[in-house]
This record gives C-alpha cells, sequence and structure tokens, in this order.
C-alpha cells in the first residue's frame, strides 16, 4: 500500500476516492471536496491532516 501524505504538502484530486486520517486519529474513506473541505462518511469535515491512495482491487483468480 502506499504511504501517508500530509495535506500539507500535497492534496489528491477533487472527488478521487482515497483513505483519510482525521486530526483525532480515525482512518476512513473519504475524498476532497471543493474549497478544502473533505466529504468522509458523506459528512464535511476540513479535519483531514493525511491521505492515501487507495489499493488496487484483487485480481481475478482464474482457479475461481
Amino acid at each position: 500500500m502506499g504511504e501517508w501524505i500530509s495535506v500539507k504538502d500535497r492534496l489528491p484530486e477533487c472527488f478521487a476516492p482515497v483513505i483519510v486520517c482525521r486530526a483525532d486519529g480515525k482512518v476512513e474513506c473519504g475524498m476532497r471536496d471543493i474549497n478544502n473541505w473533505w466529504k468522509v462518511y458523506g459528512t464535511r469535515t476540513k479535519r483531514v491532516t493525511y491521505w492515501m491512495d487507495l489499493p488496487e482491487p484483487p485480481k481475478e483468480d482464474d482457479n475461481g
């Protein structure tokens, strides 16, 4: 999986789903909204401190 990126260093593209870490330490899925807001589980917040890209989905197994 990727490394945590500080929101002070770089931000993800708007509306791209990422993993976020809030100021209180909660790790959740979210996305950057407009005007430095974040949407996390349908709630808007500005308390995201770090983020990372989502991992690649698993590959289909041919043996299924």
